[in-house]
């Protein structure tokens, strides 16, 4: 008959290696499936400087740290996307933008410049400077 420390010691090696297998597993951060939209469709992909496979629509990303993602063609400007962690109003975070659209352009056709800016309706009007 086997001592009953003896047992209980040989218990908490079990739990001991256990915990030490799990842990990897259990310290993962949260990820979150990104959708990858590219024209035209025959693009290298670059998510963090790794090349995707080619027909790749789809990459699943950490949350808690940014992302760059690079598209080039041949023949056409190649394009760079980051991807930033934000917290949303339900308190979780999630990467900007969640959807990855990239239109690629040729190389020498000339495009218009599309600026998007918020107004903060808050903030004291701008001072007029043409007086």
């Amino acid at each position: 008959m086997q001592h009953p420390r003896a047992c209980a010691a040989r218990r908490i090696r079990a739990g001991i290696w256990v915990a030490l297998l799990l842990a990897p597993h259990l310290a993962c951060a949260a990820k979150q499936r990104i959708a990858l939209d590219c024209v035209p469709e025959r693009v290298t992909i670059y998510v963090d400087r790794e090349a995707l496979d080619a027909g790749t629509d789809t990459v699943e990303l950490r949350i808690d740290e940014p992302h760059q993602i690079y598209v080039k063609g041949p023949g056409y400007e190649p394009q760079l996307i980051v991807l930033e962690p934000r917290v949303g109003e339900d308190g979780r975070t999630r990467l900007h933008p969640e959807n990855v659209c990239v239109e690629l352009v040729r190389v020498g056709v000339d495009r218009e410049l599309t600026l998007e800016a918020e107004h903060d309706p808050e903030a004291p009007p701008p001072e007029d400077t043409q007086r």
